[in-house]
This record gives structure tokens, C-alpha cells and sequence, in this order.
């Protein structure tokens, strides 16, 4: 005579960190599930499920789910997305970051009271589910010193004489790999390509999964070598099974753990059958497990975990060597990720500096191990250079009616402008409407004092002085530059919100109003004395040329301030010989020395073909060409 039996159902949810959630299912009953349902049950860990999300109802054997109007996340079934499924209990099926599936209690009608009932899976043949009898918690603090785990550990070197597992196969995967992670728009998106690959590249593999720690755990981890320590959640977790696996699959993260604290590959083995098996793997179906961390600096914490059925023992007897071949193939895709997104670090890094730095200080601030460290503000021998376009306002009233040109205007100004100060491996500090400041000095030290600065600035004026047929959107466009050098504070300042690359000192104002004066001498580049003597010293002729304008105390100051003229090269501006610079440098002479009638003498005859001989006459008219009483060289400028 047949046993009869008696089925109740209980309803697993299972969270991607090991959480767990069960429920007795009713026959026939309605129930709502939900991040925080108002009536129903929570599934309150997981952020992708809606507050109000779907009902569910056990009825014959079967469990129909059905989302609400207002659930933002359908339900994943077997790959595809349905917002009502109808499962049997041994299907699992997925909404949001949490699996779900039905254990069905089996117990004979004469079995007796308070023998304990075990939920066992429906089964069609197929790998089982994870025995429900091991809770997520118990398994994660099981020791990892189970006599039933073979054990081993792997250097990066050690498998490099092994042959793959599957070579054609895994080295055509292997191909595609860049391109993944050039497709991959997130840290989520790759992970997910990854499982993936893994699954198609190791025929063995029943799950597998990447994981993703904190690096302060990372570093916690290795810094306190305690088995027994409680283990960090990963911050991300992506697992994917084979189709026929209808179990619920999560990494052992004691294996992660290992690898990650040890910074090589571990693998375990179990006997076949043993429930030590689950402490391992997390399902008492899986036999083995590898797991290969990707040790390069710009992805620490990250996994690839590998997990199969099969074992030491049983009809599926696995051994180190069957696994050794796949481990290879792990270890060489976690190599060639950390390898890609490296490259790839420093690239968006360059990318995000190129709009301050020369490529030659990238080159220098990557060689030096990143840029965090080399941004932090210092003290140093500065050069300045202001740019400033001229002709803005007859431009912009020329083209009111056509702002998109206006624009394009006005970007190939700053281009010109910013263009020269990179091509002397100057530093962009700033933007101020139609101007630029650019620096010299930092984070590399000053080589030739500000000659990089004049080379930029003689560069700068060649593109607004070009034949009218090559100026373009430069056409009407003028431009005036004034270079500073002294000490400044450079590097990176802001505040936490916010922050950009900047210079700071007397030197900068200095360098902006000595731009200022190139309206008022009438020249393209005005420099300080500094720079000057600079110049003097170290730049070659047929390079550029030093005059000496005047010496002027601006507007608001009370210290006077040697100006002079940066010239390019006799050949490109004829009209200023060398005679002619010489006896213009000596007429400024006898004027700071207050020997005015000389130095007129000396500037009459060129007053209507130099605006900045016009400046000195002038200057001394005003007080009828005697030198005030008080006159110490320096004219005092009413105007910035």
C-alpha cells in the first residue's frame, strides 16, 4: 500500500550578498511582495524592487507572479523579461538583483510528530539547487580548513608552461576582449560581458561570477590576516549559470577573500557529494571552484570566479590538473583587463590634463606615478602670460544676427592662443571671457627661466599676424600679451566640490596689468624686467629682442615697474632695426636718469612712426619737459 503524502510549498529569496528571505506559501492564496509593501511581505535589501512590486499566488503546484502596474524592474525568466510568469517549483526566476524559486516540502502521513521535515527542489534531471538545510550566513563563517577541500594556491607564473583548456576556442575569445571593454559603458556592463565570455571559454564552468571589493577592504584584508574576520560585502556582484542550472548560485567569499588578501589565484576541490562542498561554493551541486584576482592598480578588488560540478570522488572525478588549463585562461583575462584598463585610466587622466598641460608635462606627471599627488599646490619660480583678443565688440556687432559664427569666432581665438602656450609646454590656468592666462614652472621647474613663456608669445602673435587671406575666423582679430616672472603658489586649488588648476601670487597681477599696457605703448607683447634680463641673457636674436620702454608705477601702486617690449627677429619686423632699438633704450635711459632734452632729442625724429616714443613725449609734456621735483625714473599712470 502506497504512502500517502502530504506538500507544502515555501516561497526562498535569495539577495546577491548572501541574504535570504523565506515564506510558507498558501494554497491559493494571494500575496504581495515588495521593497516595503503595505500588506505582504519585504524584500527589503534590495533597491531595484519596487516599494509595491508584484502578487504572487501558489496554486497546484504552480506559482504565478504577476507585476504591479507601477513595478519598475519585470521578472526575468530563463533570460527573457515578462511582467507575469507562471513556474513550476523548480524553476527560478529573477526580479531586480534577487533570485527566486519554491522549495516543496515532501512528508509521508505517518511519519512522526516532530521529525524534522527537510525542503527538498522539484527536479527534472538537472543540476539541484542549493540545499536550503545551509543558510548564506553559516556558510560564509565556515572555516576554511574543512579536511574535505583540496587546496591550492597560484603565483602569476606558476601556470604559465600549462596549455589552455580549450586554446582555439579561448584564444578567439581572447580577441574580443579589448573591444569588450571598449563597448562596456560601466563597471557593470563589463562584468556582466565578462560572465559571458567566461561561461563560453570553459566548457566545465556550470557559474561563474565577477566581484568587486572595496579597495579599503582589499587593503584591510591583506593588512589583517585573520581567517575568522568578518568578510566585506562585495560592492558588486555579477553571476551567470549555465542554462540547465536551476539552482541558486553565489561565490564563496572566503575563496574570494583568499585570493584577494594572498593577491594570486586559489582553487578548491571537494569530495564529491560531501556538504563540505557548499561551504566552498555556496551550492552542495558544485564540486570546484577557481578564482583569479585582478591585481592591477586601476581595477583592485576585483574577481573572476569559476565554479562546476564534479569533485575528487564520483563519476565526475575532477583533478588540479583537469582545472589548471582553465585557471591559465582566467588568470591571463584578468591580466589583460587590469593591462586595458590601465592603459585606459591613463588615457581618460590624459585626456582630462590635456586641457592644462603640454603633452610633454603629461608625460612627466604619468611618469611620476599619476597626477593626484604632483596637483597638490607648491611655491615655485613662476612665469606668467596673459593673452587678451582685441576686436571682440566689432566682431560681435558684425555678426549679432549670427551667434553660431560669433562663437566659432571667437573659439579659434582662444585656440590660437591656448594652442601657443602648449606648444611651449605652458600650463592653462585660466579663462577669463576672451582672454587666457597661461604658466610656466610648475609642476615641472623652470628650465630657462620665461623664455618657454616669450617663445609661446611670439608663437601666439604670428597667428593673429597672418596674410589676410590665411586669417579666417582670426580675421579682424588682434591680440595683446604680457609676461610676468617671479615666486607664485601653482597647483590645484578649490575646494572639495570644486576645483581647477590655478597660480597665485603678486606675479599674476603683475603679469595682467603689464598686459594691460600694451594698449597704452601701443606694442603686442609687453614683459616685465625679469623676464627682460631673461631674455637678454638666454634667447638668441634671431629668436626675439628685448626694448626697453619705460618705467611706470600703475595705477594703485606704489612700487614702479620696468617695462619693456618682446620683439620678434629683425627680419620680421624691419621697421625696428637694431640702430633703431639701441638709440630708442638709450633715450629711456636719459629719461628715468631725468636727463629729459637729450632723451627728446634723441626720440623727435620717430614720434609719428612709434607709438611708444609717443608715449615718453608725451609723458614729459605734461610737466612741460621738466622732470618733477620728485621724479625718482618713474611716470605715474592714471589709468589701469
Amino acid at each position: 500500500m502506497a504512502v500517502a503524502e502530504s506538500r507544502l510549498a515555501e516561497l526562498i529569496v535569495q539577495g546577491p550578498a548572501g541574504e535570504e528571505f523565506r515564506q510558507q506559501l498558501v494554497e491559493g492564496r494571494t500575496v504581495r511582495i515588495g521593497r516595503a509593501p503595505t500588506d505582504g511581505w519585504a524584500i527589503g535589501w534590495d533597491r531595484t524592487i519596487s516599494r509595491e512590486h508584484a502578487d504572487l499566488c501558489w496554486k497546484d503546484g504552480v506559482l504565478t507572479v504577476a507585476c504591479l502596474a507601477n513595478a519598475g524592474n519585470a521578472i526575468k525568466l530563463k533570460g527573457a523579461l515578462h511582467r507575469q510568469i507562471s513556474v513550476g517549483g523548480s524553476q527560478q526566476f529573477d526580479i531586480g538583483q534577487s533570485s527566486f524559486f519554491v522549495a516543496v516540502e515532501r512528508m509521508s502521513r505517518n511519519a512522526k510528530p516532530g521529525q524534522r521535515l527537510e525542503f527538498v527542489r522539484e527536479s527534472d534531471g538537472r543540476l539541484p539547487a542549493p540545499s536550503p538545510k545551509v543558510k548564506p550566513k553559516e556558510i560564509l563563517e565556515t572555516d576554511d580548513s574543512n579536511d574535505d577541500v583540496e587546496e591550492h594556491s597560484y603565483q602569476a607564473n606558476d601556470l604559465q608552461n600549462v596549455a589552455f583548456g580549450d586554446t582555439v576556442r579561448q584564444m578567439e575569445l581572447l580577441s574580443k576582449l579589448p573591444q569588450m571593454i571598449s563597448e562596456s559603458k560601466s563597471d557593470v556592463d563589463l562584468a556582466l560581458m565578462l560572465c559571458g565570455m567566461l561561461l563560453d571559454a570553459i566548457p566545465p564552468a556550470v557559474a561563474v561570477a565577477v566581484a568587486l571589493f572595496e579597495e579599503s577592504d582589499v587593503n584591510h584584508m591583506r593588512a589583517h590576516d585573520n581567517p575568522d574576520a568578518a568578510i566585506p560585502k562585495p560592492k558588486l556582484m555579477r553571476a551567470q549559470t549555465r542554462d540547465g542550472f536551476e539552482g541558486r548560485f553565489m561565490p564563496s567569499r572566503r575563496l574570494l577573500r583568499k585570493a584577494l588578501r594572498q593577491g594570486e589565484s586559489a582553487m578548491h576541490i571537494v569530495s564529491d557529494g560531501d556538504e563540505g562542498g557548499a561551504q566552498f561554493t555556496m551550492a552542495s551541486s558544485f564540486g570546484w571552484a577557481f578564482c583569479a584576482p585582478i591585481t592591477a592598480p586601476s581595477c583592485l578588488g576585483w574577481c573572476l570566479y569559476v565554479s562546476g560540478a564534479g569533485g575528487r570522488e564520483g563519476n565526475l572525478f575532477v583533478t588540479e590538473e583537469d582545472l589548471k588549463g582553465d585557471l591559465r585562461f582566467t588568470q591571463l583575462v584578468s591580466q589583460l583587463i587590469g593591462a586595458i584598463r590601465t592603459v585606459r585610466t591613463l588615457q581618460e587622466q590624459t585626456t582630462q590634463l590635456s586641457a592644462f598641460f603640454s603633452p610633454k608635462v603629461i608625460a612627466n606627471l604619468t611618469k611620476k606615478g599619476g597626477a593626484a599627488d604632483i596637483l597638490v599646490p607648491s611655491r615655485r619660480d613662476i612665469s606668467v602670460l596673459f593673452c587678451d583678443v582685441r576686436g571682440f565688440s566689432r566682431k560681435s556687432e558684425k555678426l549679432q544676427d549670427d551667434l553660431e559664427t560669433l562663437l566659432d569666432c571667437v573659439k579659434a581665438a582662444l585656440s590660437a592662443m591656448t594652442g601657443g602656450i602648449l606648444a611651449f609646454d605652458g600650463s592653462i590656468a585660466d579663462f577669463q571671457g576672451d582672454a587666457a592666462l597661461g604658466f610656466w614652472g610648475w609642476p615641472a621647474p623652470l628650465e630657462d627661466g620665461p623664455i618657454s613663456a616669450c617663445r609661446a608669445a611670439l608663437a601666439i602673435m604670428q597667428n593673429f599676424h597672418l596674410p589676410l587671406e590665411e586669417q579666417g575666423l582670426l580675421e579682424g582679430f588682434s591680440c595683446g600679451v604680457g609676461i610676468a616672472h617671479g615666486q607664485a603658489i601653482a597647483g590645484q586649488v578649490g575646494t572639495t566640490q570644486q576645483a581647477k588648476i590655478g597660480v597665485f601670487g603678486p606675479v599674476v597681477n603683475q603679469g595682467s596689468r603689464i598686459e594691460g599696457m600694451t594698449r597704452m605703448f601701443g606694442v603686442d607683447i609687453c614683459i616685465d624686467e625679469a623676464t627682460a634680463n631673461f631674455v637678454r641673457r638666454l634667447m638668441p636674436p634671431d629668436e626675439g629682442r628685448v626694448r626697453r620702454l619705460a618705467r611706470v608705477r600703475p595705477k594703485g601702486m606704489d612700487t614702479a615697474v620696468e617695462v619693456s617690449e618682446l620683439l620678434p627677429p629683425e627680419i620680421d619686423s624691419p621697421h625696428l632695426t637694431a640702430a633703431i632699438v639701441s638709440a630708442h633704450e638709450l633715450a629711456v635711459e636719459h629719461v628715468i636718469a631725468g636727463r629729459w632734452p637729450e632723451a627728446i632729442e634723441i626720440l623727435q625724429p620717430r614720434a609719428e612712426l612709434d607709438q611708444p616714443t609717443r608715449f615718453l613725449l608725451e609723458h614729459m609734456a605734461a610737466t612741460d619737459n621738466q622732470p618733477p621735483a620728485d621724479w625718482d625714473g618713474a611716470f605715474r599712470l592714471t589709468s589701469k
